[in-house]
């Protein structure tokens, strides 16, 4: 499994290289400064997941191109393990978005410290929910369907999410009261259901591969 995550690894490496590096970086900062405290918000719900999510369709259109599936197949490894390794490229993902969120945050907190740093924490950690969140609708899509199906999803969610912004705004931010009235319940529920919803994700996933390559 570890030569899979290799290939992986090394098809991001490819298809986005240093280019796409120094342009993220370019936007993060573009968007800390014309922004200012609200930058790190879009940054952390727009920017992060659409970038690990993009990643994970790129690989996905690399193997139908490929015909990847057809010849892992034929590796001696399980339609499971296939599945997996391409979870935990998913997880390192989301991981590396979280580090990004922690960081971005934490420079939003030093430099428009509006609130205290648990909520930038919480915004760090509810990022990588909406993250895992992306992951866990966009991946079964990708094996039941394909790419194209994994896009559509993405660009769904995309939708979901700034329409949940508008309404957040219209009314006086009533989402973001609601957490800060019940936070810890409101961690705790929000982190466990997005674990397990990307968990049963899996499973569907592994069930779908399964199905496509008996």
């Amino acid at each position: 499994m570890k030569g899979l995550l290799t290939k992986d690894f090394l098809t991001i490496k490819k298809k986005y290289g240093i280019a796409r590096l120094i342009m993220d970086l370019a936007i993060i900062a573009a968007l800390m400064i014309i922004l200012e405290g609200a930058g790190s918000i879009y940054i952390s719900f727009l920017l992060v997941p659409l970038e690990i999510a993009s990643m994970i369709i790129t690989l996905a259109n690399s193997d139908e191109q490929w015909k990847w599936g057809k010849y892992a197949v034929a590796l001696p490894l399980s339609k499971k393990q296939i599945v997996t390794s391409r979870y935990a490229f998913a997880g390192i993902g989301a991981t590396i978005g979280l580090c990004v969120a922690l960081v971005v945050n934490t420079i939003s907190y030093f430099c428009f410290p509006a609130y205290q740093y648990g909520f930038y924490l919480f915004l760090s950690v509810a990022s990588f929910c909406v993250v895992l969140l992306f992951l866990a609708f966009i991946l079964p899509s990708n094996y039941w369907l394909g790419v194209n199906a994994g896009f559509a999803v993405m660009f769904i969610l995309i939708i979901l999410l700034v329409v949940l912004g508008i309404w957040s705004r219209v009314t006086n931010n009533a989402i973001m009261g609601f957490i800060v009235e019940n936070f810890d319940l409101s961690m705790a529920i929000g982190f466990i259901s997005v674990i397990v919803l990307f968990v049963l994700s899996y499973v569907l996933s592994v069930t779908l591969f399964k199905r496509k390559y008996e």
